[in-house]
Order: structure tokens, then sequence, then C-alpha cells
């Protein structure tokens, strides 16, 4: 499907923001990724610029999770059987159905993604498993994201000073006088375009695994589709 017929297809508003969430991510990594480049570390290793844009990295990538997540239940609303199975407390709000007039067709996964919390590998990955039986992140990709999430909580919310806990982590015990409460994390230009390349290879595994896991069920489970419905189930694989 073209970019033209894909926003005139009344299938459009499934997509949060009316975008892929492939499409949404990529548009906010190159934008960061142009501010970051305008930038310069200064002589002792600081660059706040990438501070700042490292913290609006992960809060993209968290937001397109959550976003590509919710596109695949506004699109396939009945791979939620089989979620609703497995989590029997799923729900969505009445206050939220009277605010869309209880017209939920294209918006029941943006209001159902609205209520969980997309913001660890371990979260994303068992909400992913209950609804498509897919897990976005292995063992080792699970753990460097937990790596950069304390990075990012460290800047957000200690201005990237270590702390304790983050020393005892990931620096270890033998330097805590002189670096707890006194050191700061150094965030460069290069930290930042690792961190970009990172959760851009792994954005594009999500799309592609989830994808392919919505089209099989719905093979699977011959479910009956407009043929416009199920042109737009190919713009979930959009990155670009």
């Amino acid at each position: 499907m073209r970019w033209n017929e894909f926003f005139q297809s009344e299938w459009v508003d499934c997509f949060i923001a009316g975008l892929p969430a492939g499409c949404l991510l990529k548009m906010s990594i190159d934008d960061l990724r142009t501010i970051v480049r305008s930038s310069r570390d200064d002589a002792i290793g600081f660059n706040a610029t990438a501070e700042v844009c490292l913290i609006g990295l992960v809060s993209h990538f968290e937001a397109f999770c959550k976003n590509q997540f919710a596109s695949v239940v506004n699109l396939c609303p009945q791979t939620l059987t089989a979620f609703c199975e497995r989590r029997p407390d799923a729900q969505v709000r009445i206050a939220d159905l009277l605010e869309v007039g209880f017209d939920t067709d294209g918006r029941i996964g943006s209001l159902l993604a609205e209520g969980y919390d997309f913001g660890s590998p371990k979260a994303i990955n068992s909400l992913y498993c209950d609804l498509l039986r897919v897990t976005p992140f292995s063992v080792e990709e699970a753990r460097k994201y937990e790596r950069l999430l304390e990075d990012r909580n460290l800047l957000v919310h200690h201005a990237g000073i270590y702390t304790l806990r983050y020393h005892r982590q990931r620096l270890g015990r033998e330097t805590v006088l002189s670096k707890a409460f006194m050191g700061s994390l150094e965030v460069r230009r290069r930290h930042f375009a690792l961190w970009a390349g990172f959760l851009e290879r792994t954005a594009i595994k999500v799309i592609g695994a989830s994808h392919r896991a919505v089209v099989e069920f719905v093979e699977r489970e011959r479910i009956r589709m407009p043929k416009a419905r199920r042109d737009v189930l190919e713009c979930l694989r959009w990155y670009e």
C-alpha cells in the first residue's frame, strides 16, 4: 500500500497519531539524531544535548512498543481472545468508553494499551507474549535495555549524579567514596548513537515479529477481513 492510499483508507485511525508505530518512531529518532549531530561534547566529555535526547529516545521507544501493541489489537481485535484468557483481569474503563461514545471499532487496542506499563523489557515481553506469543527482547537484549533504563532514570531523577544504588549496580564497590554522590554519568554523541542504533534494531525486530504473528493468526483462525483492512494490516511492518 502506498502512502496516499494509506491516508485515504478508513482504517488509518487504527494507528496512534494516524501513522504506523514504526514510521512514528523513525521520524522521532531521525529528529533526535539531527539534534545530537549538531551538538558538541565539551572538554571533559559532557554533552547536555545528548543527555536530553537520550531521555527522549527512551520515551519514544516506550511509546512505540505501546503503539505497535495497540495497532495490532485495533486492526485485529480477535487477538484479544487469547490475551484475555491469559489475563482475565484485562479491562477498559467505562469512563473511557463514554469518551469515545462506545465506538470501539479501531480503538479498542488504544484504550486497552493505555492501561498497561510498557516501561521495562519484562513488561513488554509479557504483553506481547500474551497477545501474539512473541517476545521482543532476548535475555541479552533485555539486560542491555535495563542498563539504558538505569542511565535514563539516573538522568531524569538525579541529574545524572551517581547514587549509591546505581554505583553498586553498575560501577562496583571499590570506588564508592570517590564516585557516589560526586561523579556523574557522561553522555556523549557516540553514546547516543550507540543506543539509538540498538533501539532501532530492536524496533525493527518487534515490527517484523508482531506483523508475522498477527498475519499467521488471521490465516490460522480464518478471520474474514475487508480487503482495505487487510491492506492496512500490512502497514504494521512499515519503518521508513
